[in-house]
């Protein structure tokens, strides 16, 4: 008789016990194979996973529960094509915008639009296509938000050279300022402003629309068509806007916005790096897509890494997750990243619509490494609540002096994380120093680092196009597995729409003078802010 979801996760529970007080250091001690059986290759990548404090027996649990749940079949699923966003009756093939997966006639139709793209932007950076005044286009005005801007805008921060032939601003935030900011030295007669929106109706995407033509209108004595691209599910829309459609690319309802940087979303980021850079970060992603379709569940890293982050989430009730990539060009990483992971996993019921018996998705949080270490491992290393980390470092690239130092920087955190310090060894370091025994002891506690804090570190040989993209593809299997394990959707994102519903109503009030229905405190705040507005 098959195991059960509940009897799988009554074992690693019962496996939890027998663990307790016992941590990843003493296992990386007492058991033979943990290395052989927690390092992992995947598209040109390792994962380690034996600094956490999971036993070999308590993998093999979690193993029995990927077993239970059917992760292979969800996994075939996904790759086929089939209906795997059930909410809303659709597929979720960003696989396909890559090459990947099986599903052959969505990957020719992805494949066909991608080449439209790839040459358009290969036009703007020879100059071929110029723009009303017969310039070549300097700049582009990419206009998006959510995923329509933090998945390229994280790519072209990584891959992109200050010598490029067209350079990027990215504009998302209604703050007036952002859009001062996005135009500031720019000339409307070589930029050129790609909008990118599935419905057209985004109501951010639509404003800074509306401004970035006017801006073109007041600096442009003819047509503005030429300067104006768009990707969107909606033609219709967008030729409304005076966009031909040889300028109209097709965003299709198969891809949610946080999965689609691998499409014509990213026509922007063609533009700045070229054909030959954007086609190596598809095939990274899609040697990610053969592993994680191909390699069995024990060695399948985006599926161990599931695994240890439900372990950590539902087993230990552990709220937050950490992700410090050691690498200047991925700065922008986290902020990816919380998108991806906490709209797809930010989920309060399952699948069938019955609340969950644990909270599945965490807070996300990071930043660039060396930085974050003189910010937030405070709380990783002394913090009450041990936090899971992600540490992602790259052997090899630039200065050796800097890149040995980043790499000391970084494996040092992961191994101080699961070692810690103990009291003793705080008194010793006090007294080599010359302190006095009084002081060594009133000081010592202050010092103490538990230790045994899980992290994995992924490492790669050099960060490039091919292994950003495999990095990228691995953190997109990663949460779709999870949302397996949660039993969640991890495709919708209702909770995005009713604090967007409101703000539209609430500027309608105020435009009209009115004040609607609301809670108090929002009343004192409409008033105070119309106070403030000479209202």
């Amino acid at each position: 008789m098959a195991t059960t979801r509940e009897q799988a996760v009554e074992a690693i529970r019962a496996q939890a016990e027998r663990d307790a007080g016992r941590s990843a250091l003493d296992f990386l001690t007492t058991e033979e194979r943990r290395l052989e059986q927690c390092l992992l290759e995947g598209a040109g990548l390792t994962f380690d996973f034996s600094k956490h404090n999971i036993s070999l027996d308590g993998f093999a649990a979690l193993l029995g529960l990927a077993a239970a749940v059917g992760i292979e079949n969800a996994i075939a699923a996904l790759g086929r094509g089939d209906i795997v966003n059930l909410t809303e009756g659709r597929a979720a093939q960003h696989m396909a915008l890559r090459g990947g997966g099986k599903d052959e006639v969505r990957k020719a139709q992805s494949k066909a639009e991608l080449d439209r793209a790839l040459d358009f932007a290969g036009e703007l950076r020879s100059g071929t296509f110029t723009s009303s005044t017969n310039e070549a286009f300097t700049h582009i005005l990419h206009v998006g938000i959510g995923g329509s801007d933090l998945g390229p805008r994280l790519v072209h921060d990584a891959l992109s050279s200050p010598h490029a032939p067209v350079d990027v601003r990215f504009l998302s935030s209604v703050d007036p300022d952002a859009f001062e900011r996005a135009t500031s030295g720019l000339d409307p007669a070589t930029t050129l402003v790609f909008i990118v929106s599935k419905s057209f109706s985004t109501p951010e995407t639509s404003l800074n629309t509306r401004t970035a033509i006017s801006w073109l209108e007041a600096g442009l004595e003819g047509g503005i068509g030429r300067h104006l691209v768009a990707a969107t599910s909606r033609p219709d829309a967008a030729r409304a806007l005076g966009i031909s459609d040889d300028r109209i690319f097709e965003m299709w309802d198969w891809v949610g916005g946080r999965y689609s940087l691998w499409s014509c979303v990213s026509l922007s980021v063609m533009a700045a790096i070229g054909r030959e850079e954007f086609e190596r970060l598809l095939e990274g992603a899609r040697r990610m897509d053969e592993h994680f379709l191909q390699a069995r569940t024990s060695a399948n890293a985006p599926v161990v890494a599931a695994l240890t982050a439900w372990w950590h989430r539902a087993i230990h009730g552990r709220q937050s997750w950490a992700v410090v990539p050691y690498a200047t060009h991925l700065r922008l990483f986290p902020g990816w990243l919380k998108q991806l992971s906490m709209e797809s996993l930010g989920k309060s019921v399952t699948i069938g619509g019955a609340p969950l018996a644990v909270p599945a998705g965490p807070v996300v949080f990071g930043g660039e490494g060396p930085d974050g270490q003189h910010a937030f491992f405070q709380l990783l290393h002394q913090g009450r609540e041990a936090i899971p980390v992600d540490i992602i470092a790259f052997a090899c690239g630039g200065e050796r002096r800097h890149r040995n130092a980043l790499l000391a920087n970084a494996v040092a955190q992961a191994e101080a994380l699961l070692s810690g310090r103990s009291e003793a060894a705080a008194l010793a370091e006090l007294a080599a120093k010359g302190m006095d025994d009084e002081q060594a002891r009133a000081l010592a506690s202050h010092m103490v680092m538990p230790g045994g804090r899980s992290s994995t570190f992924i490492l790669g040989q050099e960060l490039d196009a091919e292994s950003l993209g495999a990095l990228l593809a691995f953190y997109e299997h990663q949460t779709f597995v999870l949302s397996v394990l949660f039993g969640i959707n991890a495709f919708d994102q209702f909770g995005v729409e009713l604090g967007k519903q409101l703000a539209a109503e609430l500027e309608r009030e105020w435009m009209a003078g009115e004040v609607g229905q609301h809670d108090a405190s929002t009343k004192a705040l409409i008033r105070q802010i119309r106070h403030y507005q000479g209202g």
